[in-house]
């Protein structure tokens, strides 16, 4: 029976922080309306700033690919959802297929993390 590492959880936990806090940026970015509303636009440069620190530890542990893979193509597939739940965003069918690809990509990296 497999059981993860102390290692493993802090790893998982880091990537969980630095995409919820890419994602987060993008999210504060897009209501800033192009930084006129200031307080967004600090919420943006502070998420992205918490995002910027987690990637630097999580290239402590894995290689660069493996990283900026499994954070881009997690945020933009959370993005691609917040955008169809909250904003009445409309996507194609071929768009939803290659979301679908890129969360099986991204799971399939993910088996990097725990090798």
């Amino acid at each position: 029976m497999y059981t993860r590492t102390y290692y493993e959880d802090v790893t998982l936990l880091m990537f969980i922080l630095a995409i919820g806090s890419g994602v987060s940026g993008t999210i504060f970015t897009r209501a800033s309306d192009g930084f006129r509303k200031w307080r967004y636009g600090l919420g943006a440069v502070g998420a992205y700033a918490i995002a910027t620190v987690a990637m630097a530890l999580l290239l402590q542990r894995l290689p660069v690919g493996i990283v900026y893979a499994v954070w881009t193509g997690s945020a933009a597939v959370v993005l691609v959802a917040v955008d169809r739940i909250f904003f009445n965003v409309k996507n194609n069918k071929s768009q939803l297929v290659g979301m679908l690809v890129t969360f099986l990509g991204v799971l399939l990296l993910g088996t990097a993390v725990q090798s």
